[in-house]
């Protein structure tokens, strides 16, 4: 019968579809990786994988095993949980991207502790495309992403409603405009987030949508550096509303309104679906509810 670091280093396999990346993920060699898959083959008397140059595709007997192996590793995992924290509180591991980090998260978890103390938060914030892997790795119980989800195993409910907005200089020649067209924006300097941003992914595929051709000048994870780069007038910038309005207040920068154009999107509820639902994640799910019906009429207007 296959092991729990078998089956781990399995999932791994599947996951990474090769076993290099698996390997260096797991700090193991990669031939120890090969030898599990060898045996766990062996043991079933089944092919997991086919093997090909660049990558491995997992069979459809890999995939039985797959969602098993899943199952079997988050049982383990909440075992483990459980009775770690037998006589303490409930653990929570919440994920954010970052500008949920930079304007929600602390607003949503203070409310969380406020009505359940009883619940030990951990809050992990990167962009969507890491908060996505670290759900599938289940080392994340539940996320509030700005992103689009990719993967099928996680689902994603729209909860909160945001708008992005086009920022410049108070030197640029935009500054003193009512308003701006989209061929205004052909060709101007951006100062953008990182790749695997939802704020990224979204302006992107605007301008692709519109056939807006732009230049990247600068790329940046942090709120702060982006505007300030702005705010020195090297580039335009698109963020959501809520991260820049202290800015604007301030006269630091100036939202530039684009005409006819809305860009209002969504924040996502996620969570695995291959894992069942604990009562701490109900208990933040009630919290994001409560508090999504407040930003209709106050945060996000």
């Amino acid at each position: 019968m296959a092991t729990l670091k078998q089956l781990k280093t399995f999932i791994a396999v599947a996951e990474y579809k090769k076993m290099s990346e698996a390997a260096k993920k797991l700090y193991i060699s990669q031939p120890t990786v090969s030898q599990v898959i060898s045996d766990l083959e062996a043991e079933y008397e089944a092919q997991l994988f086919n093997r090909f140059s660049k990558k491995l595709e997992i069979t459809p007997a890999g995939l039985l095993l797959l969602n098993n192996a899943r199952e079997i590793v988050s049982i383990h995992q909440k075992l483990e949980q459980t009775m770690k924290n037998i006589n303490s509180q409930r653990p929570l591991r919440i994920g954010a991207t970052i500008t949920i980090g930079n304007i929600l998260m602390a607003t949503l978890v203070e409310r969380l502790l406020d009505q359940h103390p009883d619940i030990d938060v951990t809050v992990f914030v990167d962009n969507t495309k890491m908060i996505e892997q670290r759900m599938l790795h289940n080392e994340l119980d539940i996320a509030l992403v700005e992103g689009i989800i990719t993967r099928q195993e996680i689902t994603a409910k729209p909860v909160i409603e945001d708008c992005l907005c086009l920022i410049c200089g108070k030197k640029h020649p935009f500054a003193d405009k009512t308003s701006i067209s989209l061929e205004d924006l052909r060709h101007q300097n951006f100062i953008l987030r990182e790749k695997g941003s939802g704020t990224r992914a979204i302006f992107e595929n605007f301008m692709l949508t519109h056939q807006i051709p732009y230049v990247t000048k600068w790329e940046c994870s942090s709120r702060c550096a982006i505007v300030d780069a702005v705010r020195h007038n090297l580039g335009l910038s698109v963020l959501s509303r809520q991260c820049v309005l202290e800015y604007v207040e301030k006269g630091d920068v100036v939202i530039c309104p684009v005409k006819d154009i809305s860009m209002k999107r969504y924040f996502y509820l996620c969570r695995n679906q291959c894992y069942s639902i604990t009562s701490q994640m109900k208990d933040f799910s009630d919290t994001v509810m409560a508090v999504s019906a407040e930003c209709k009429t106050k945060l996000f207007l």
